[in-house]
């Protein structure tokens, strides 16, 4: 089958100084086009695509899209956001929409003023503002808007709150159920898993699964992007190359590519040696001149191979953990509370030395508080916490980027906690963290969050520690830097807690998983029984028949799940039989099916109404009879009201369907 293209890349150049990023490169992107964009950091990813939109210009070649092509683009960078509610921002997809509604409110405002009596002109430019938001799809755009946020995490009592009361994370999800709702031909997304717990990346996996657009993805989730592409692009040596299926397919066939092009290059190198020993043995000679001459010219015209460049794996390992107790953490009836909130409740647990935990559940429901309390930052409101013996605590939380010395140099503060190693290690940790060179003698005051955050955890990972705690530590790593992270924390002597939705970096480094699950009197905290990779099959279960994905309301989401596919074990109790809830019976569910089949004639007969109303509104006569177009209006705003209803109620029943 041939791809349709709606954007192609043709002979791209793009040079920096004396760096060429690309150099006569080629791609395109087709409709249904799901494409991973991969290299090194500074390859020039993120120039190709300020490329594509348009705000960066090629030195040489172009980028041809299709007409009216629609691009929702998601940047690495916090967006600014602030003026609106949730809702409303996420729902501000399109200006002239937002035009429309807001003379909409206008109008309406001024006809009802008592006494008013509104002018044929107003009353027709309201009917047609009307017509147009209907093609729109205005009155379908909430419950769409509203089943996104919910996939994201966005409680309902969240919806109408203000962006300033958002976290930078919480913001970026915003951004991206905005970019979502807009349905455009093409998403650019970058990172956009960074500020996702489990439950709404496996949320985002599935809707992206289903999504009908374009996508291009920069990610260093791999398990994320096999789940989506299949495609790869690669930056790689001034060049696009496309591998098809997803990033293991890729890496299989990028390994079989440089094999070819090694046992080609060997190749030529023999015959190039081969050319310049006949040349300066011969070439001086008058009968062998002309032959040495031809094959100088053999040599000219050769097409030289180059072998990409070796990227250097620096091997790391943590400083020897000192001995602790057996305990490590003893935690009774600890609870955790905010003013007008419990956060954790009757928490009893033990970590034991050498035990490797991840702290799991959705956002919100305190996994980094929990992480505070463990690592001493802070103290519990109830019950009792205590640490064991010879315990030497290293915690890394995001925050703790802002702690460095802001006029001191990254390779001072790294010398600071390892004043004992070489410094040739030193630069070699970071390199692992990615500053090279005279990156290492940049001042943290210059330095991007996620540079910062690089820097605390190398800094982290120098200090003797026995028992580490990481909340997301891989948010700002590249592909080789996590590697390098998850060789070091396999070969850890101590007892490791972390929090991370990275779920290729966490499988293999945990033997315990606790999980969170938010209730109203305070989350509760419940022990795992099975590996890490079962806990993921169930969530990624539940994912697949998520009601969020269909509007459901996100308080049936955000209570948990179904006990019966959980079956974990509570902290300090056993299960007991029969405790889970038994589902909707067949009668019920069959009833759903029927109420759900009405409810769909009923929209069809409510919409076909609202469009013969539409085509009498749109008649400029109709407003000479003012007291006919009011009640015109009045019938308009009761045909939304009812149609927002049955929506509403017939998404609902979909996703209880789905969930049998």
């Amino acid at each position: 089958m041939v791809t349709i293209r709606m954007l192609h890349i043709h002979g791209l150049t793009k040079r920096f100084g004396a760096k060429v990023l690309f150099e006569d490169a080629e791609a395109h992107i087709g409709h249904r086009s799901r494409i991973a964009l991969v290299g090194p950091n500074g390859a020039g990813k993120s120039t190709l695509i300020k490329i594509i939109l348009g705000a960066e210009f090629p030195d040489l070649g172009q980028v041809t899209r299709a007409s009216h092509l629609a691009i929702g683009y998601l940047p690495q960078e916090l967006p600014k956001l602030e003026g609106r509610s949730v809702l409303a921002e996420v729902m501000r997809t399109d200006a002239r929409r937002e035009d429309l509604i807001e003379v909409r409110k206008q109008l309406e405002a001024s006809f009802a003023v008592e006494g008013a009596s509104p002018e044929a002109p107003e009353l027709e430019r309201y009917g047609r503002i009307l017509e147009e938001l209907e093609h729109l799809d205005e009155y379908r755009l909430e419950a769409r808007a509203k089943g996104i946020l919910d996939g994201m995490g966005f409680k309902p009592t969240d919806l109408d709150r203000d962006l300033k009361e958002f976290s930078g994370g919480w913001l970026m999800r915003i951004a991206l159920s905005r970019i979502l709702l807009m349905d455009p031909d093409l998403l650019l997304l970058d990172e956009p898993t960074n500020h996702l717990d489990l439950e709404s990346l496996l949320w985002l996996e599935e809707f992206l699964q289903k999504y009908q657009g374009a996508m291009l993805l920069i990610s260093h989730d791999t398990a994320f992007l096999n789940r989506i592409v299949h495609e790869v692009l690669e930056i790689d040596q001034q060049r696009l190359w496309i591998y098809r299926g997803n990033l293991t397919a890729y890496e299989i066939q990028k390994e079989e590519r440089i094999k070819v092009l090694r046992a080609q290059h060997r190749n030529q190198q023999a015959k190039v040696a081969e050319l310049e020993s006949f040349i300066e043995r011969f070439g001086a000679k008058a009968t062998k001149a002309a032959q040495a001459q031809s094959r100088v010219k053999q040599l000219e015209k050769m097409e030289m191979i180059e072998l990409p460049d070796e990227r250097s794996k620096v091997g790391f390992k943590f400083p020897p953990a000192p001995h602790s107790g057996r305990e490590v953490i003893t935690a009774k009836s600890m609870s955790m509370a905010f003013p007008g909130k419990v956060v954790l409740r009757d928490l009893n647990w033990v970590i034991k030395r050498g035990s490797r935990t991840a702290i799991v559940g959705t956002n919100g429901a305190g996994k980094t508080t929990l992480l505070r309390l463990l690592s001493g930052t802070l103290s519990p409101s109830g019950g009792e916490l205590k640490t064991g013996h010879e315990v030497k605590i290293g915690y890394y939380a995001q925050i703790q980027a802002e702690s460095l010395d802001m006029q001191s140099t990254i390779l001072a503060e790294l010398e600071a906690v390892a004043p004992d190693l070489a410094i040739a290690k030193v630069r070699a940790i970071a390199g692992a963290f990615l500053f090279t060179g005279d990156d290492v003698l940049k001042k943290c005051g210059v330095l991007s969050g996620g540079e910062k955050a690089r820097v605390a955890l190398a800094k982290l990972l120098l200090s003797p520690s026995n028992f580490l705690i990481l909340d997301e530590p891989t948010n700002h790593l590249d592909v080789d830097s996590r590697a390098v992270l998850l060789h070091a924390l396999q070969n850890y002597e101590g007892t490791l807690c972390l929090v991370s939705h990275d779920r290729e970096f966490v499988g293999p480094l945990v033997d315990h998983v606790l999980e969170i699950i938010p209730g109203p009197q305070g989350s509760e905290v419940v022990q795992q029984l099975g590996t890490y990779a079962e806990y993921l099959e169930r969530k990624i279960r539940e994912a697949s028949r998520s009601p969020s994905l269909s509007g459901m309301d996100a308080s049936s989401r955000a209570s948990g799940t179904d006990a019966s596919s959980r079956a974990p074990e509570k902290t300090g109790e056993k299960n007991r039989e029969g405790e889970a809830k038994k589902g909707p019976s067949h009668n019920q569910v069959r009833e759903w099916g029927k109420e759900r089949d009405r409810i769909e004639k009923e929209i069809s007969a409510l919409e076909k109404k609202q469009s013969e109303l539409q085509a009498v509104m749109s008649d400029p006569q109709i407003y000479e009879d003012k007291p006919r177009a009011r009640q015109l209006m009045e019938d308009q705003k009761n045909l939304e009201a009812q149609l927002g209803q049955k929506l509403s109620r017939w998404e609902e029943l979909c996703s209880r369907l789905e969930q049998r």
